[in-house]
């Protein structure tokens, strides 16, 4: 019983492959019903999008200030996210399809030893960025936060990581509870 309410747990927060069917391939695309594209007069990249209210516009050069200038920028696609930071950027969308996060969210993912929610310096993550989550469920690399002042992007707070969490972990930018599905 207990490792099926940490398995609950763990889906409804960190949008996990097993939690959706099993079939190993995470669900990156932008929900459909809250979110809206305008495409580009000379192209058909798209200049903004809606999500849940908030419009998004691309990453601007040189990052979004705050501790989200790579890990945690905007995305539309992978590919902005690799251009940022490297092999193995991911545009992250939802968190177990339980938490949206609003216009993407740049990471890697990463493994976590069993029973463990976080790893700062992880090898995948690199020095300075944490692996978050709950191991065999979602893994992704975070930088770690003070104070909201370090979350510039609408829909983000800093704070710990939501149902997992504990009181004295570190606190990361993260989706504020308004997107949970």
């Amino acid at each position: 019983m207990r490792k099926n309410i940490v398995a609950g747990l763990a889906c409804m927060l960190l949008a996990l492959p097993a939690c959706n069917g099993g079939s190993g391939d995470t669900d990156n695309a932008p929900s459909t019903s809250d979110n809206t594209t305008t495409e580009a007069a000379t192209g058909d990249t798209p200049t903004t999008t809606e999500t849940g209210g908030i419009v998004c516009e691309p990453a601007p050069v040189g990052g979004v200030g705050g501790v989200m200038s790579e890990f945690g920028a905007p995305c539309t696609t992978d590919d902005e996210c690799v251009t940022i930071l490297g092999e193995g950027g991911v545009c992250l969308t939802n968190i177990l399809e339980i938490y949206d996060l609003p216009c993407g969210y740049c990471s890697k993912l990463c493994e976590l030893p069993p029973q463990t929610a976080y790893v700062p310096d992880d090898a995948i993550c690199g020095e300075g960025v944490t692996c978050i989550g709950a191991d065999m469920y979602f893994e992704g690399c975070v930088v770690e936060c003070q104070d909201n002042s370090d979350c510039p992007r609408e829909g983000y707070e800093c704070r710990i990581m939501p149902t997992i969490g504990q009181p004295m972990d570190p606190k990361f930018c993260l989706m504020k509870d308004e997107f949970m599905r």
